[in-house]
C-alpha cells in the first residue's frame, strides 16, 4: 500500500514538471515565432467527414441514464470529446473514431479507445504533449476558427461546440449530438462546476438550438 501511495504521489510530480517543460517550450516558440503544425488541416478534416453520418459523443453525466450505445456505434465515425469517459457500452457504445480534446491526456487514452484521430481543440498550445505531435492522424482546430466562433458565442466555447462548429461547416451526411445537456448534469469528465467554468451555457445552447432548426442534418439525442 505505501509503495502504491508514493508511485501515485511521484506520478503527479513528475505530470507536474512536464506540464512545467511544456509550457516553457510553448513560451519559447512563441517568443521565436514557431508555430505548432498539425500533420491534418481543416479540408482533410472535412474530406473525411464528408458524406458520413457523424455520432459527437458529449460528456454529460445524463447520458448515463440511456441506452443509446447502439445508436452511437450506428454511426460512421464516432468522435468523443475530451477523456472520452465509457462507463457503460450500454449507454455509450464501444466504438470511437476520434477524440476531440481540449485537456491533457495520456497516450493511453487513445490505444484504449482505439481510437485513429486526435483534434486538439484548445487555442492553448502550451499543454501540448510530445506524444500528440507525433500522432499521424493529430488535427490543430485553427485560431481563425476558434476566434470567430468565440465572438458568435461571446465566451470561451466548449469542446463539443468547436467540433459542432467543424461539422456544420462540414459536408457530413447527419451529425447526431449524444450526451449534450448544457452542464445541468455536470461533466464525466472530472468533478468541476458550473460557476467555475469559463464557457456560457445559456448562450451555446441558444446556438445548438438555432442549428438544429435551421440544419436538418442535425439532431440532439
Amino acid at each position: 500500500m505505501a509503495s502504491a501511495h508514493g508511485d501515485g504521489i511521484f506520478q503527479r510530480i513528475r505530470h507536474k514538471l512536464e506540464k512545467k517543460t511544456r509550457r516553457l517550450i510553448g513560451k519559447s516558440r512563441r517568443l521565436l515565432g514557431i508555430a505548432y503544425v498539425s500533420p491534418l488541416g481543416e479540408v482533410d478534416v472535412f474530406d473525411l467527414l464528408r458524406g458520413k453520418s457523424i455520432a459527437l459523443v458529449g460528456n454529460a453525466r445524463s447520458l448515463s441514464e440511456r441506452a443509446q450505445g447502439a445508436a452511437i456505434d450506428a454511426h460512421d465515425i464516432v468522435i468523443r470529446c475530451n477523456a472520452a469517459p465509457v462507463p457503460d457500452f450500454r449507454s455509450h457504445g464501444a466504438k470511437t473514431d476520434i477524440i476531440a480534446t481540449s485537456i491533457d491526456f495520456s497516450v493511453q487514452v487513445m490505444e484504449a479507445r482505439k481510437a485513429r484521430y486526435l483534434f486538439w481543440m484548445s487555442p492553448r498550445r502550451d499543454a501540448l504533449p510530445g506524444w500528440v505531435l507525433k500522432w499521424p492522424g493529430f488535427f490543430l482546430y485553427p485560431d481563425a476558427s476558434y476566434l470567430t466562433l468565440f465572438n458568435a458565442v461571446g465566451s470561451r466555447p466548449t469542446t463539443g461546440l468547436m467540433v459542432v462548429d467543424l461539422l456544420a461547416r462540414s459536408d457530413c451526411s447527419k451529425a447526431s449530438l449524444f450526451g449534450f445537456d448544457f452542464f445541468r448534469s455536470q461533466s464525466l469528465s472530472g468533478e468541476w462546476r458550473k460557476a467555475t467554468m469559463p464557457h456560457d451555457y445559456v448562450t451555446e445552447e441558444r446556438y445548438i438550438t438555432d442549428l438544429l432548426r435551421n440544419d436538418p442534418k442535425f439532431s440532439l439525442n
